[in-house]
């Protein structure tokens, strides 16, 4: 909805003019509205869409855009409910292992930039159906190869599917909805994330145990892309840049939008903080299920296949995801309202009290293994939590034409340090430290070693969670001047900021948010530069 309320404006002598003076930087812009004193006003929604309706059209695109997302973390983890019998048949190390899971990150690193920067400038429909396209062929002739050299090649291309659509969703969600309904959305597509990483390890080892060979466990993925292709060309719709927020903001240089980023303190710190979300989840995705099966086995306990735990793993991924990405969601709707920069401290909290779980799990992981699945998914709850909660905040620090730019320099570094790194990571400690293993049983220095390189992604959450923490610092600031650029890119409209908090700039204020709590929201029209202009509280 949009907020009505009785603005009383200073009284000076400066006339504005209706029209925005475009500056090198969105966010330094003089605007005029016409000179009105001590009257009431109502906030105009003129070039606003409603970004807080949800409409078929808009539900339709959304929906789209979570099914591309789910079917790329399917392919994602397909390969960990498969790989002992890939490194059976291949005869491979633990390292070269993990550097199949972590292929992908080269293709991945080539495209993700050129998407970005496309993304806030052109069709970005067309880009998603070129790439998925493209991946869907590449994905498939990979699952018909035969030795480590050809698979390893096909799997490097594998992150051109996720760097077509990766960067470019969250934004058209951005440019859709707004407020409360843009965190719903954006629960929605994260959650999916979790959901295809658990879809991944049921339907790789499922079609793995149903036709005696790991190359079907690749073969589900290229077809499902092959539909979202479909949607995409038929039934998706892209939104102008900025609709939900009636944004008239302008793209500029690549050069400008990555210093941009660079001065953005919230993006920055969120996204090494990410960085250590994404190394956690990566490093047990790939190797949870192995080193679950690798335990039992020193037990003796042949009541569980590999292809169990991998179907329970999955399970495990998918609730505590599930639960996770929309219980984070609500407490930052909830808690924003009084502590505006609350989703950063969420997630911060959520990752440090990560690590007691993760620690406890390989402590004890060679107890009941009813405790070992309670503790993986306590662990995966807390991580979990901040899935949506990150994609908000880039949202709402960014301004719409920089969106998509962001999230690919978010995503390529998460990549490129998280979870691409992570499992070979692992691996590599796991054959270093294995000679030093002084045991007569293969499988209990098996064991042991990859313990000792799982160990590694306990100092890395705690690191991550104090990185969200320190996030909170600015994301009040950051979230003033995003919305402060996008305000006075709207012709006719209103600034309005709550007088107890000056920093906090709101325009379209929905509901729930801060502003309505009961404070008078006040403005001072000026014909500075927006960065100079002195908001001040009466």
């Amino acid at each position: 909805m949009i907020y009505c309320c009785n603005l009383h404006f200073f009284p000076i002598t400066t006339t504005i003019s209706s029209t925005a003076i475009m500056d090198d930087d969105p966010e330094k812009r003089s605007i005029t509205a016409p000179e009105t004193d001590h009257e009431e006003h109502q906030v105009s929604d003129a070039g606003r869409t409603h970004g807080g309706q949800v409409t078929r059209a808009k539900m339709l695109t959304t929906l789209i855009i979570c099914f591309c997302n789910l079917i790329n973390f399917m392919d994602r983890y397909c390969l960990p409910g498969i790989l002992p019998m890939v490194i059976a048949d291949l005869k491979l190390s633990n390292f070269q292992g993990g550097l199949l899971q972590s292929a992908f990150v080269v293709s991945y690193v080539v495209v993700a930039p050129i998407v970005g920067y496309l993304g806030d400038r052109y069709s970005r429909r067309a880009i998603m159906g070129c790439g998925l396209l493209v991946w869907s062929i590449v994905t498939m002739a990979g699952s018909f190869m035969t030795t480590f050299e050809t698979l390893l090649i096909f799997r490097c291309l594998g992150g051109i599917g996720e760097a077509s659509y990766s960067a470019i969703g969250p934004a058209v969600i951005g440019d859709l909805y707004i407020g409360d309904t843009r965190s719903k959305m954006l629960a929605l597509f994260y959650f999916t994330t979790l959901i295809g990483g658990g879809l991944g390890f049921i339907t790789g080892s499922g079609m793995a145990a149903a036709t005696s060979s790991w190359n079907w466990g690749l073969r589900v993925t290229p077809i499902l892309s092959m539909v979202s292709v479909l949607l995409i060309a038929f039934v998706m719709r892209d939104p102008p840049r900025g609709l939900s927020e009636g944004s008239r903001l302008v793209s500029t240089s690549w050069q400008k939008d990555i210093v941009y980023l660079l001065k953005n303190p919230s993006l920055m710190l969120s996204t090494i903080a990410s960085i250590a979300v994404t190394f956690t989840v990566g490093a047990i995705a790939a190797w949870g299920p192995q080193y679950v099966f690798l335990g039992r086995q020193i037990l003796n306990d042949n009541s569980l296949s590999f292809d169990d735990i991998s179907l329970v793993f999955g399970i495990v991924t998918i609730a505590s995801g599930l639960l996770g990405v929309v219980s984070g969601s609500i407490m930052g709707q909830k808690l924003r309202i009084r502590f505006p920069s609350a989703d950063a401290i969420i997630c911060g909290i959520g990752m440090i009290c990560s690590a007691p779980f993760f620690y406890a799990l390989l402590v004890l992981s060679l107890g009941s293994i009813y405790a070992i699945y309670v503790l993986a998914f306590l662990a995966l709850w807390f991580i979990n939590l901040n899935w949506a909660l990150v994609g908000d905040i880039l949202l709402y620090v960014i301004i719409p034409t920089r969106r998509a730019t962001a999230a690919a320099f978010q995503i390529l570094v998460c990549h490129i340090f998280g979870d691409a790194s992570s499992p070979f990571i692992v691996g590599l400690i796991s054959d270093a430290l294995k000679p030093t293993i002084e045991s007569d049983s293969e499988t209990f220095r098996n064991f042991k070693s990859l313990e000792y390189g799982l160990f590694v992604i306990l100092f890395v959450e705690v690191l991550g969670g104090f990185f969200f923490l320190a996030c909170s610092w600015f994301l009040v600031s950051d979230r003033a001047k995003a919305t402060r650029a996008v305000a006075v890119s709207i012709p006719d409209q209103s600034v309005l900021y709550d007088k107890s908090k000056a920093s906090q700039v709101h325009v379209f204020v929905p509901a729930n948010d801060p502003a309505t709590s009961g404070h008078t929201v006040m403005i001072k029209r000026s014909s500075q530069i927006m960065d100079e202009v002195n908001l001040e509280t009466v």
